[in-house]
């Protein structure tokens, strides 16, 4: 299983200079880093293989791909491609939940939920917590953290002072640095390492299997299958308009194939599984 780690923290608190770090230092790790926008990584031209369109390759074996229109529909292509990933690694955008985006490491059976790294900007972290226009906001990044980096710690006016705030916000470790120059190591495993609170992540998720034994009409079942909150999609189908022939059904975000895969046996039966959000699929299971 791939690890999916999501690093978080409100605007400016240093993700993205963590990121730069992970890539730089990858050590033999081949990790896939999904960001909203190649424009702040500051990636070291030596590292770069090739870029085209929305993705670097680096030289040491890892990947940089924008995020696009859909998180889910990059996620899922992302592990489709022929290459092996040891890590998936989210930045999540500054105003967002990075725990709701750590849920997604449920939607695919070759992803394990890694943890959820939120930074913390030592120098302006708790002034910005303190305003109430974006303090709800705050308050559940950190409360979504496995990890906590306090990033910038010499440019902190009140280094103890800041450091029991932050106890108060939340029980998940710390660590301290310049910069986000941490021990790399100590950034994951997080959920191995035993933290509570991962049974809450595959809550909002339903997987549903059907299987049947008349052929079934094309257009009904893929216009069902391309429901927007239908995450991902398998199955062997004997369609009405080819019920001598096998087809191969394979749903990964927006992206639908169909393809033929030999004579149908009369000793088969229709397959299909599927994975989505839950209202979805419960009224999928209703029908």
């Amino acid at each position: 299983m791939i690890p999916f780690t999501v690093i978080g923290g409100f605007l400016g608190a240093g993700k993205t200079t963590l990121l730069n770090r992970l890539l730089a230092g990858a050590a033999g790790r081949r990790f896939a880093v999904m960001v909203n926008d190649f424009g702040a990584l500051d990636i070291d031209g030596r590292l770069i293989a090739r870029h085209g369109g929305d993705t670097i390759a680096l030289s040491n074996g890892c990947l940089c791909c924008t995020i696009g229109n859909s998180l889910v529909t990059t996620l899922l292509t992302l592990l489709e491609t022929p290459d092996r990933f040891d890590h998936i690694v989210v930045e999540a955008s500054g105003v967002a939940d990075p725990g709701r985006i750590a849920d997604l490491g449920v939607i695919d059976e070759r992803l394990q939920r890694d943890g959820v790294i939120v930074v913390v900007d030592a120098a302006e972290g708790r002034e910005r917590a303190a305003d109430r226009r974006v303090a709800d906001t705050i308050a559940r990044q950190i409360a979504a953290a496995d990890l906590l980096l306090l990033n910038k710690i010499d440019l902190a006016e009140d280094l103890p002072s800041l450091r029991c705030w932050l106890s108060t916000q939340s029980a998940a470790p710390v660590l301290e640095g310049r910069h986000c120059d941490v021990p790399l190591d100590l950034l994951f495993g997080l959920e191995r390492r035993g933290r509570a609170g991962e049974a809450a992540t595959a809550d909002a998720f339903r997987s549903w299997s059907y299987e049947w034994q008349e052929p079934v009409e094309r257009a009904a079942l893929l216009k069902m299958m391309r429901d927007s909150a239908v995450l991902r999609g398998k199955g062997i189908v004997r369609f009405a308009d080819a019920p001598d022939r096998r087809s191969i059904v394979h749903l990964v975000g927006k992206r639908l194939d169909v393809a033929e895969d030999g004579p149908w046996s009369d000793t088969d039966g229709s397959r299909l599984v599927l994975l989505g959000l839950k209202p979805v699929l419960g009224s999928l299971q209703r029908e």
